[in-house]
């Protein structure tokens, strides 16, 4: 007698294939959404997508005037205008990122509402598509302060590339927050509320307008428990200063970068089958 074929190689087999499925499903949801927002953002205006350049070019401008040229403030003696205002720049980029992903992931959830009551529908999708989204325009702006490195420094060194896993890192970073604030705001209404003034005061304790020596001796645990602060100095160092960054800095955010990411996918995840009943 013949024996039967066995059949866990079939159904392992199956389960793989409807995990690929999943995953390019998932991957062409993300990446409709992306070609989505940047189209509605720069689609139809008058200059398209050069605002994702002029907007930049903007910020560059406004903030050298009235941090390095009205304030006068230097990140060091030897700095001239252009250099601090490079090292300016430099912070202000993972900072809009960061803060525009949070913004928007906070109501992603409830203004996607009628998305979330369609059948398999995943809601990650939304907060995942906005960092995307957002990193997009974050890498347009590092274009821009490469090539001003290049012409009013002394260029770039081979230290500019490891910005890319910097990135990523805070990509988690980001993620992790943006899924827990959207997870809170369907449970919480005020969460946006409290979010615009909690991120004013992250702002201005993150040495981003002014060098970090200027920060008060007796609040200096407050700059190291900072995730933010080693983001922007990692920055800085790799793309400016043509260096290594500490690598404590390195290991403060990226450890920070990873727990915050687990801990935002997990509270999200325990809760998101409730989503379509909430809002």
């Amino acid at each position: 007698m013949t024996a039967a074929p066995h059949p866990v190689p079939a159904l392992a087999a199956t389960a793989e294939s409807d995990w690929r499925l999943r995953v390019a499903s998932y991957a062409g949801l993300v990446r409709a959404f992306v070609i989505k927002d940047i189209r509605a953002r720069y689609v139809g205006s008058l200059m398209g997508f050069f605002w994702t350049v002029i907007h930049p070019l903007i910020e560059l401008v406004v903030y050298t005037l009235v941090f390095t040229v009205i304030l006068k403030v230097k990140f060091e003696d030897h700095y001239s205008t252009w250099t601090n205002a490079l090292f300016l720049f430099c912070g202000m980029v993972p900072w809009f990122t960061l803060s525009e992903t949070l913004s928007r992931c906070t109501n992603a959830i409830r203004e996607n509402s009628h998305l979330l009551k369609k059948v398999r529908f995943p809601p990650s999708v939304l907060c995942t598509y906005v960092l995307l989204s957002e990193k997009f325009n974050q890498s347009i702006r590092f274009v821009l302060l490469a090539v001003a490195a290049l012409l009013l420094t002394h260029g770039l060194s081979w230290h500019a590339l490891l910005v890319i896993p910097v990135m990523f890192l805070g990509g988690l970073f980001a993620l992790g927050l943006g899924l827990f604030l959207a997870t809170a705001q369907v449970f919480f209404k005020d969460t946006q509320h409290l979010l615009s003034p909690i991120l004013m005061i992250w702002l201005f304790i993150t040495p981003i307008f002014y060098p970090a020596r200027y920060f008060p001796e007796q609040a200096a645990p407050l700059l190291v428990l900072n995730p933010l602060s080693h983001l922007v100095g990692i920055h800085r160092e790799l793309i400016l200063n043509q260096r290594m960054p500490h690598p404590g800095s390195l290991v403060i955010f990226g450890t920070c970068a990873l727990l915050v990411f687990v801990l935002g996918a997990l509270t999200f995840q325990r809760h998101a089958r409730r989503f379509p009943d909430l809002v």
